[in-house]
């Protein structure tokens, strides 16, 4: 692994990679992010791995990742990276759950007063 730029970025607290390596094939984002919390000791759940860009014909590959200090951190920033359309998608998904949950619930309790009136 050959660093081209190692940054430390106070202010979003995340240390910024640029690496390139040299692989047969290209390299997963899983496995960049294995290597990268191998090498520098930090949790996998910590690192962002955004881009992995090689040249046709090849056995190198630049990497581009983030390494947040906290868990905390990192969903903040995935967070602001969605676009309003994810949002606004993540949102719906969010209330049709609610409501689907609030059927379900309706009809139980239908169901549970069916059950205890008596047949004529």
């Amino acid at each position: 692994m050959d660093n081209i730029k190692n940054i430390k970025n106070n202010t979003l607290k995340r240390q910024e990679l640029v690496f390139k390596i040299e692989s047969e094939k290209g390299p997963s984002f899983s496995d960049m992010r294995k290597k990268i919390s191998e090498e520098f000791s930090k949790p996998e759940e910590n690192i962002d791995v955004f881009k992995v860009k090689g040249s046709f014909g090849k056995n190198t590959f630049e990497v581009h990742a983030n390494i947040y200090d906290s868990k905390e951190t990192y969903d903040k920033a995935i967070e602001l990276k969605k676009t309003q359309k994810q949002r606004e998608t993540e949102k719906k998904a969010l209330v049709e759950a609610a409501k689907s949950a609030a059927e379900a619930k309706k009809k139980a309790e239908d169901e549970k007063k069916a059950s205890e009136t008596p047949a004529a």
